[in-house]
């Protein structure tokens, strides 16, 4: 089935299906994303209140009730994340420290934003 680029059908004449004047209840595709669900739940575990957006750079995890951005997992092609943080100073993401990257695997890098043990993550 073809579909549109907001994700519904189409009919064969370019059209979305359902008919003239007749609203089609458009749902939001299932993205199956292991590292996102594992984030969301390890936020779950700990109460709440931080979400997640996947982009090309990797996971931004941020402050849900205000949108401000808190950290960044960067996927690194052997399975470890680079994680990054905001700089409200510079308005970018910054590596952790002055020789580079802090290189983790997923759960060891959600620890240590949370332990924030360089000050950086929670303002």
């Amino acid at each position: 089935m073809k579909t549109s680029k907001t994700g519904g059908p189409k009919s064969r004449g370019g059209g979305k299906a359902g008919g003239a004047g007749v609203a089609v209840a458009e749902e939001k595709p299932v993205i199956l994303d292991f590292v996102e669900s594992r984030i969301a739940a390890f936020n779950d575990k700990r109460g709440g209140g931080v979400g997640v957006r996947k982009d090309r750079h990797g996971y931004t995890l941020f402050l849900e009730d205000c949108g401000e951005p808190i950290a960044r997992l960067r996927p690194r092609a052997d399975g470890r994340f680079a994680v990054l943080y905001w700089s409200v100073f510079s308005e970018r993401w910054r590596t952790i420290g002055d020789f580079g990257d802090v290189i983790l695997g997923l759960d060891d890098a959600l620890e240590y934003i949370v332990m924030d043990p360089m000050d950086c993550f929670w303002r």
